[in-house]
């Protein structure tokens, strides 16, 4: 197994402690290391796993790093200048400011078959208000230029309203590509990159999987924390199915090449606990100790994949 394709999905907070046990129970069980990975696409909550990953941080300690234990010294190093995992300030939506891409809006509204619902969305939300300023300052630091490994990180233009992948198409600085990818609409203000702004790049896909579909690997591994596997054991995590329909269809195109995918997803009991505020800071540690526990019973009939 030499070129491994590692796909990091949208989810938050409680995504990214996903993201931590997937990560660790892939290095532990499977002796796979994610900083391995021949290309890594990660997308909003993904991005910042994504540029961890390629600054050396170790998988095997982002459990650790999720529910505030001690660290090694390589992972303290990788950290220096990266502020404490903190909460999410409040807020609530100014409708009253206008949406936030009336021009986009109307040009979806004329053409809607060209567009996700979710760049509509983006498009008709007013602008968010709480800064990703020091998102975007604390992962620049750790890099001085792009990674020299693939490592796409997608966004959505609100001036075209196409999907932009960072890494691949542009290289602006890594911090501010993470900001972009991390700006929810609604919640975050776009980020401004070379005279257009840019929004979280799930409203395009939540995984961007299909991106991988020509880079003729052996294996694609994707974190998918939105998505659910097996049936939603609850009304409200039948919202996670439309997403799940999604990673589907982008894996069938992957698959289609003859490269096999493993699509890794809470399941109900895993969703619930996750509950329906991804950016809930306090579910951190739990969600991730229960993802590592989940995804290591579920790769151990797998092992044969990563030989």
């Amino acid at each position: 197994m030499t070129r491994v394709g590692l796909v990091l999905g949208g989810g938050g907070y409680t995504g990214t402690a996903f993201h931590a046990g997937v990560l660790g129970a892939l290095a532990d069980v499977v002796d796979f290391d994610g900083r391995d990975a021949e290309v890594i696409v990660g997308t909003s909550a993904g991005s910042t796993a994504a540029a961890l990953l390629r600054a050396g941080f170790p998988p095997q300690e982002y459990v650790a790093r999720m529910c505030g234990e001690a660290l090694s010294e390589q992972a303290s190093r990788v950290l220096e200048g990266i502020g404490p995992l903190a909460a999410l300030p409040s807020q609530d939506l100014d409708f009253r400011a206008g949406m936030a891409a009336p021009e986009l809006a109307l040009q979806i509204l004329k053409r809607p078959w060209r567009y996700r619902v979710g760049t509509f969305a983006a498009a008709v939300l007013p602008e968010g208000r709480v800064s990703t300023e020091a998102t975007g300052v604390s992962m620049g630091d750790l890099f001085v230029d792009w990674p020299p490994e693939k490592t796409w990180l997608p966004a959505v233009s609100l001036s075209s309203g196409r999907r932009e992948v960072f890494g691949r198409d542009s290289f602006p600085v890594l911090g501010d590509a993470v900001a972009a990818s991390c700006a929810v609409p609604g919640l975050f203000p776009p980020v401004v990159i070379d005279d257009d702004r840019y929004v979280d790049g799930g409203c395009h896909s939540v995984h961007s999987l299909d991106l991988l579909a020509d880079e003729a690997l052996d294996l694609v591994i994707v974190s998918a924390p939105m998505a659910i596997s097996g049936p939603p054991g609850s009304l409200s995590q039948r919202a996670r199915t439309p997403i799940r329909r999604q990673l589907w269809r982008e894996a069938r195109g992957v698959q289609a090449t003859t490269t096999p995918v493993i699509a890794i997803a809470p399941d109900a009991a895993l969703a619930a606990v996750m509950g329906l505020n991804s950016m809930d800071v306090t579910l951190r540690p739990e969600v991730a100790r229960r993802a590592y526990r989940y995804v290591s019973h579920g790769l151990l009939g797998l092992r044969h994949l990563f030989d």
